[in-house]
């Protein structure tokens, strides 16, 4: 008995230390894509760029990234998940560290593009590194980590907007890169803790196992219905529009400085903090469809409000930490209902195919959205992208919702993987 307590209270550690690796990556990922809307500004002067420059740069670096996503759960069964979540923010930080040496913006737009090949392994992978780790407890680890992207997003503008106080931008992307390069040398650090995808890890990834977990999931009506949820909404996902144009919008025509810039984008991430568990909370006592239902029409609603707010005041406040509190938790739902109707054996294709899916249109709406601001504004550019949650709304009629699981309102232990 005196032996077992010891071994009982290293894993305890060993758990705590691996939900912390995995849920600071998640945190530095958003980090570093969320300061940069602070410093276009200040770049689009100095390098000569405007808004679709700007939508270029998301639009690539979520595309690349989406595009990777499809494939980690093939690589899953050859490679370690920590390695891949390792050496992918090792890269992110290499990429980051580099764009502070941007001379041009061909120069910036190839370390963005780097950049998303380094970020792509953490949505799939992470994921699914605490679904399978997390049995029981998987849907409170899975808030958790969502709302560490969303706390990232969050600090990030804050913190860029007081070192620019101190600093230029290109020396704050030198102070950021360096963390997620520490962090990711802790994943290859924990690799024999972060298990691989399963007992089978020798095989290679593209092996008969693997195509039929893709190939069962593509025939799964739900999980499907669940991406394409995902995929309709244009904001929501941590990168993307809100962190691409709304900072520039209030510096630019709501002519704020860039400090109060960053405090009226923490209003929104104040809402994106609450919002997942506010909604995941709703979500296991009710329908989680009808949830996701309820949560998609607000965020029309409060997205058409937003594009024709056009002075600081409190209406405009008030609507930021709502708009934050909607748009980010179909994110959080929908990972809960991809829990509900996946097995753990086709888990790794799932969370693949889920990110693939639902991050394939972010470059469009980025795209889109800065289009129709150098033509028209954000009065309109924001009064389109309300539309796109409606669209959600239709897609989600398809899903033959799952009967709830009984753990759903059980309270569960996240030091507990079982």
């Amino acid at each position: 008995m005196q032996e077992e307590k010891p071994a009982s209270k290293d894993r305890s550690l060993e758990r705590k230390a691996v939900f912390g690796i995995v849920c600071g990556t998640h945190l530095l990922n958003h980090f570093q894509s969320s300061m940069i809307g602070v410093l276009y500004p200040f770049m689009m002067k100095e390098l000569g760029f405007g808004y679709v420059e700007i939508g270029i740069l998301t639009a690539a670096y979520n595309m690349v990234g989406s595009l990777l996503q499809a494939l980690y759960g093939f690589i899953a069964a050859r490679v370690r998940r920590a390695v891949m979540l390792g050496l992918g923010n090792i890269a992110l930080g290499l990429s980051v560290v580099a764009t502070g040496f941007a001379p041009s913006y061909q120069f910036v737009l190839g370390t963005r593009l780097f950049g998303g090949v380094g970020s792509s392994p953490q949505h799939p992978v992470g994921s699914t590194i605490l679904a399978s780790y997390y049995g029981g407890s998987r849907g409170q680890a899975l808030a958790v980590h969502s709302i560490a992207g969303n706390l990232g997003t969050l600090l990030a503008p804050i913190f860029a907007g007081f070192l620019l106080v101190y600093m230029g931008w290109r020396a704050i992307f030198y102070v950021v890169g360096i963390p997620s390069m520490i962090l990711g040398a802790a994943c290859l650090l924990f690799r024999d803790q972060l298990r691989p995808a399963s007992a089978q890890g020798k095989k290679s990834g593209f092996s008969y196992e693997g195509w039929q977990a893709y190939k069962k999931c593509l025939q799964n009506r739900n999980i499907l219905v669940v991406s394409l949820v995902l995929m309709a909404g244009a904001a929501g996902r941590g990168q993307g529009v809100n962190v691409t144009y709304l900072i520039p919008h209030f510096i630019n025509d709501l002519h704020v400085e860039a400090s109060h810039a960053a405090l009226l984008f923490t209003l929104l991430q104040m809402g994106g903090l609450a919002g997942p568990v506010l909604w995941g909370w709703i979500s296991d006592r009710f329908s989680r469809a009808r949830t996701l239902h309820v949560s998609l029409f607000l965020s029309a609603v409060t997205t058409f409000w937003l594009a024709w707010q056009s002075t600081v005041s409190a209406g405009l406040l008030a609507n930021l930490v709502l708009y934050g509190t909607v748009v980010t938790s179909r994110q959080t739902l929908t990972q809960a209902l991809l829990s509900d109707v996946s097995d753990e054996k086709s888990l790794d294709a799932a969370f693949s195919l889920y990110y693939f899916i639902g991050f394939l249109s972010a470059p469009v709406w980025t795209l889109l959205t800065g289009w129709i601001m150098e033509r028209s504004g954000f009065h309109y550019a924001f009064s389109v992208i309300s539309g796109s949650y409606l669209l959600g709304m239709a897609v989600l009629l398809f899903l033959r919702e799952p009967a709830k699981h009984t753990e759903a309102s059980k309270g569960v232990d996240l030091e507990d993987p079982q």
